[in-house]
């Protein structure tokens, strides 16, 4: 692996409901850039939405200067190699949204094998987003706006965001090349009611515009579900 130039790498995490999650994750952050973690403490639903965390946490990373901001879910394990190779392959095919790939999903393999998982020398790229970990760089979030925070509490603000990243011709892309671990669902889940109506508004905000937008709905916009 070749290390691209040591850049500032803000990595953002929500505090929900699970606290232990969120320091395993964290304790298995590695890196060669220099990393500083912003925090967004959401445990007593002071925020309305996972967007609005998301925001505020993206936000404080742009205000240090981060060169590259890593926005993940709590209920995820690195591969010492992930954060690393993320910036590499992302700095090196002018990636603006970069996934690593989830071993569990990818491989049926379990939270054990992560550390001692062997990822490919050259790894795949493919169009496809999962939003429990990805790499954003500021220039692509700037150009394509925060998150809609009025999906509350969370669901279809990521299939929100596909759709603006597939209108602005900059798909989110997920790799091969640096894996992780999606536990999927351990910090809650949400309410079949809440889904309905944050699907409900996605269609109706963009039905005038995207006549296509109910069927892109059904699988929640994106290829990976999983969030």
């Amino acid at each position: 692996m070749t290390v691209a130039r040591r850049v500032r790498l803000g990595a953002v995490f929500v505090n929900f409901k699970r606290p232990d999650l969120l320091f395993a994750a964290l304790n298995t952050l590695e890196t060669e850039h220099r990393l500083k973690l912003f925090i967004v403490d959401n445990s007593t639903g002071r925020l309305p939405s996972l967007a609005a965390a998301w925001n505020r946490g993206i936000s404080q990373a742009l205000a240090w200067g981060a060169d590259w901001v890593l926005v993940s879910n709590d209920d995820v394990l690195f591969h010492p190699l992930t954060l690393d190779r993320l910036v590499e392959r992302a700095a090196e095919k002018g990636y603006g949204f970069l996934c690593p790939v989830d071993i569990r999903k990818e491989y049926g393999l379990g939270p054990e094998d992560i550390a001692r998982f062997t990822p490919p020398d050259v790894g795949e790229d493919r169009p496809e987003a999962n939003y429990s970990c990805f790499l954003l760089s500021p220039a692509l979030y700037r150009e394509i706006g925060p998150f809609d925070e009025a999906f509350t509490p969370a669901y279809f603000e990521d299939a929100d965001y596909n759709l603006r990243l597939g209108l602005a011709g900059k798909p989110g892309m997920t790799t091969t090349y640096a894996p992780y671990f999606h536990y999927g669902g351990a910090s809650g889940g949400i309410p079949r009611s809440v889904a309905d109506r944050n699907r409900c508004y996605f269609i109706d905000k963009w039905k005038d515009e995207i006549p296509w937008v109910e069927a892109f709905a059904t699988t929640g916009g994106h290829l990976s579900s999983d969030t």
